[in-house]
């Protein structure tokens, strides 16, 4: 937070601290929903709940949709089923469905009770669909017009029910099935003759999104074609939702952070448990316990390589050098190969190509390092044959490195696993085997001659 946000926070504080909770509440009236959940993230769990059960429905409704997963699940567990029954009534009905799915079925089946019949079947309807789909994150509310309207109709049409629609972007044109045909930007609806069909001011190349596409997918769609809505069908062509760009915003955060997380060997439901350490710690154990066994594994091969290290001792000063490099390399290649693979610009019928790029990559690495390793030990330990081996030790592990980086993940893609758990520990585990066998094989191969 800024200096003023900071002062704002222990005004609020202060007022919380003297349960003067209107007051408290009527400070937050100007503030955007986005400002007030940020100012609610920096609270404690009872001032949250306190608060923000002083706020209006209204602004309660915008602040809760803003808030991050741990902050809503707090406030949520305090809540009536009147108050939240309120509060969806609110929503659009994406927002709506992704409340209630936090909340357990008893109470969401009250609340879906004492809401409008007609918005709580359509919440029904989007529970129904698995939350990381296009079904999951659609919006039941759009505007759709058949293909016989004009373009005069449907602006009448649209000045009735456009108060209702937010991010209003496109209007969605259906034929007598009520398959999607075709969308009309806002823009294209304006400048069109009034007295044209909508047929014929449409634009048929529109994309829609089948509704059981996985949201990662329904994202890329939205970046390659620059899209900022698009209808969401069955798998008939119905028209069943839309989908804006808020929405995607929303996914491409998720995901990245569960790509972090996961790449760092822990999980994104650590967020939500907050301060519950054994929870926590269940999800960053499995991959502790994974390096902690590839460090006994590599330090098993050291003690296969006693007699070596024992006859040229100098050999253990380059052993860090190496390993950091090789695993630095690793986890360069493989983040780049996961992002490649999330985002699409790595195809894995096209592996070859990306296999042999990296290669090529990895070879002017191993070389330059190698070449500059190899320089820095003769120079050291006046040894050119100590040179030569630890630079040819350190190109190789930076080969190998760079390989299994960009295999990896690649390999668990094909295998149906997110690639993203490749990464992190499982990385650092296989270099580290790899390049202490590499290192010690070539140094004992070259042994006669570094000693002698």
């Amino acid at each position: 937070m800024t200096t003023d946000g900071s002062d704002f926070l222990s005004a609020i504080r202060k007022e919380l601290d003297r349960n003067r909770l209107q007051e408290a509440a009527q400070m937050l009236v100007h503030l955007h929903p986005a400002d007030i959940a940020e100012l609610f993230e920096a609270l404690d769990e009872p001032e949250k709940i306190r608060l923000f059960g002083k706020l209006d429905v209204d602004t309660a409704s915008e602040v809760i949709a803003e808030l991050s997963e741990f902050s809503r699940e707090q406030i949520l567990a305090e809540l009536t089923s009147q108050r939240l029954g309120e509060i969806v009534d609110e929503l659009d009905s994406d927002d709506a469905a992704d409340l209630l799915a936090s909340v357990s079925p008893e109470m969401a089946e009250k609340v879906l009770a004492s809401i409008d019949v007609e918005d709580s079947q359509e919440v029904r309807r989007l529970l129904a669909y698995d939350e990381e789909t296009a079904g999951g994150i659609m919006q039941a509310e759009l505007m759709a017009v058949p293909q016989e309207t004009s373009v005069a109709e449907t602006i009448n049409r649209l000045r009735q029910m456009g108060e209702r629609l937010e991010d209003l972007a496109n209007i969605f044109v259906v034929n007598s099935r009520n398959q999607a045909v075709g969308q009309l930007s806002l823009q294209r609806l304006i400048l069109a003759d009034p007295g044209e069909r909508i047929s014929r001011a449409m634009d048929a190349t529109f994309h829609p999104i089948p509704v059981d596409m996985d949201q990662e997918e329904v994202a890329r769609i939205f970046q390659k074609y620059d899209i900022i809505s698009a209808p969401v069908v069955e798998s008939d062509g119905t028209l069943v939702g839309r989908i804006t760009i808020d929405d995607i915003m929303d996914i491409v955060e998720e995901e990245i952070s569960e790509d972090v997380l996961r790449m760092a060997g822990t999980h994104e439901d650590e967020l939500v448990y907050g301060d519950q350490i054994w929870k926590i710690s269940r999800f960053r154990l499995p991959w502790l316990l994974t390096t902690l066994v590839g460090g006994l594994l590599t330090g098993y091969l050291l003690w296969l390589f006693k007699v070596a290290l024992a006859d040229a001792i100098v050999l253990v000063t380059f052993v860090p050098v190496i390993m950091a490099l090789g695993g630095s390399v690793a986890i360069q290649s493989t983040t780049i190969t996961v992002r490649g693979l999330a985002t699409g610009g790595i195809d894995l019928q096209r592996l070859g190509r990306t296999v042999y790029k990296e290669s090529r990559v990895g070879l002017v690495m191993a070389l330059v390092c190698g070449l500059i390793l190899g320089i820095a030990a003769d120079l050291w330990h006046r040894n050119p044959a100590l040179g030569l081996t630890v630079g040819l030790a350190m190109a190789m592990v930076i080969l190998v490195a760079s390989l299994m980086g960009t295999l990896v993940p690649m390999i668990f893609q094909r295998l149906g696993i997110d690639p993203a758990v490749a990464s992190g520990p499982f990385v650092t585990m296989a270099n580290d085997i790899s390049g202490i066998v590499i290192y010690l094989s070539i140094s004992t191969a070259f042994m006669r001659y570094i000693v002698g």
